[in-house]
């Protein structure tokens, strides 16, 4: 079998950089179950291959987990992002809008924990009535991230949220749903506030199709959207900053295949720059 230069270096590379990252870890969200929605049919995974690489639509999610993707310790800010893949409430994107977002991050010094939270039925009813109860998964890791702040060397005050489409309706939910946490809590994370110190919204909509309400005590927000996506971009009263790209459509992930959208991610960082969350 032979082997060209050109793998053996690039699998050179890998191994070599697989030493300075640190092992993902993954845990349930709900230590005794989470409330309500329960699937009868397992959880199941389906590759569409739409980026060309691995793209894993992940339906019928009972049991939510969170997966931490710890900053390599020779770039780490302190600052973490809960990162929460969109899907239509029916399924989890997992890789193009959750494990490539996580290494991305990573790049920047940012510690990532990826989502993976309950689905409706894929041919369930998606009504806002069925759909909010799920996002009690997005409160619930806000909350298990700052519980575990010291244990991931994250600062539990530079704690943000990026949404893809569902997934930033359910981080706009935040905004609505806000908390300093219940101190009389049994459960220790309950304990803790699931505010958001800072979000970021790609080609997202509006919870239940209502624009949250904004003061000034909202985080700074960061939105991206294509304008030739058919759906909704919110404009916030808030600090906000926002670009909407001339073409990109709909769920063009980290990485757009062309067009001045493939430089979203180079803006996102220069804001992350200007809040001081990329300083060490």
């Amino acid at each position: 079998m032979k082997i060209s230069l050109s793998l053996m270096f690039a699998v050179g590379i890998l191994f070599s950089n697989s030493s300075k990252a640190q092992a993902e870890i993954e845990i349930p969200l709900w230590q005794n179950g989470a409330p309500g929605l329960q699937h009868q049919q397992p959880e199941t995974a389906n590759d569409r291959h739409e980026t060309g690489r691995l793209d894993r639509y992940i339906s019928y999610i009972s049991k939510p987990t969170l997966t931490i993707y710890p900053a390599p310790a020779d770039k780490a800010t302190g600052t973490a992002i809960l990162v929460v893949p969109g899907g239509g409430f029916r399924y989890v994107c997992i890789d193009k809008e959750g494990i490539e977002v996580a290494q991305w991050l990573n790049a920047q010094g940012i510690t990532a924990a990826v989502l993976k939270y309950r689905t409706l039925a894929p041919d369930g009813d998606r009504s806002w009535k069925s759909i909010q109860p799920l996002t009690a998964d997005t409160s619930r890791a806000m909350r298990v991230l700052r519980q575990h702040a010291s244990e991931w060397k994250i600062d539990s005050k530079k704690i943000g949220v990026i949404g893809f489409s569902a997934g930033g309706i359910m981080a706009l939910q935040l905004l609505t749903d806000q908390d300093e946490g219940d101190p009389s809590a049994a459960d220790a994370a309950e304990k803790l506030g699931n505010r958001a110190d800072f979000i970021t919204l790609v080609y997202t909509g509006l919870p239940g199709n209502k624009m949250p309400k904004f003061s000034k005590n909202t985080p700074p927000v960061f939105i991206v959207h294509a304008s030739d996506d058919p759906k909704a971009v919110p404009v916030v009263g808030a600090p906000a900053e926002l670009h909407a790209f001339r073409r990109g459509d709909h769920g063009f992930g980290m990485t757009p295949a062309s067009g001045s959208v493939r430089n979203w991610t180079s803006l996102y960082a220069d804001w992350m720059r200007d809040l001081k969350l990329l300083d060490k």
